[in-house]
């Protein structure tokens, strides 16, 4: 749409009505998302306080501060909101690690930092995610779950590949394998060690094990 926008700026700018239409409609789409995103936010909060067993659409719509039915414009069904949600909270958190491992900075750094980030991820659901997984679509869970998890385990080789590119880690390695590896780490402790102190132990073992 803006790229449309742009193209026919000079026209519409002079053309009053058409310009209004326009904008009538990019404003529309801006709201929808920006509703759509509320809700889901709204979700995740009412899921942190009261569990899956407590999620309510009345409470998602109150917090999100939008009528009941709104919440049924966007989403079907209870389960359509959940694996929207996990879709949302996923993908954000997978286009922070692409933007992470993509960084000019050394691996071990970006390392440390992807972990922070994926770290952050997991307390987010604090421990629901699994659950919400299957709720949100408990028949063709492990389809769509591996479509994720590959679009993780895509970003993750990459990360690899340039580290042995850059001649940081060994040209030995099994890329898929460390990738997968490198996914498994970033779980929190059952037991409550600190944070920095955890993921610089986490980049140091991990970095011992691939140094070139």
């Amino acid at each position: 749409m803006l790229q449309y926008y742009t193209v026919l700026h000079p026209f519409l700018m002079h053309n009053p009505c058409s310009y209004a239409i326009l904008k009538g409609v990019t404003t529309e789409a801006r709201n929808v998302t920006d509703k759509r995103t509320a809700i889901l936010e709204a979700t995740i909060r009412v899921l942190r306080e009261r569990g899956l067993s407590g999620l309510k659409v009345e409470e998602v719509a109150k917090r999100a501060e939008v009528g009941k039915g709104t919440v049924y414009l966007y989403f079907e069904h209870k389960q359509d909101l959940l694996k929207a949600l996990i879709e949302h909270h996923t993908m954000r958190f997978y286009n922070d690690a692409a933007a992470i491992t993509e960084l000019d900075r050394p691996f071990g750094e970006r390392l440390q930092k992807l972990l922070e980030r994926r770290l952050a991820f997991v307390d987010e659901w604090r421990g629901l995610w699994a659950a919400v997984a299957r709720e949100a679509d408990p028949e063709g869970q492990r389809a769509w779950l591996t479509g994720l998890h590959q679009h993780y385990q895509g970003i993750l080789e990459r990360f690899v590949q340039s580290g042995i590119a850059s001649g940081e880690l060994r040209g030995d390695l099994d890329v898929p394998l460390t990738a997968a590896t490198l996914a498994a780490v970033g779980c929190s402790p059952q037991l409550n060690f600190p944070r920095s102190a955890f993921i610089e132990n986490l980049v140091e073992v991990f970095m011992k094990g691939v140094s070139a």
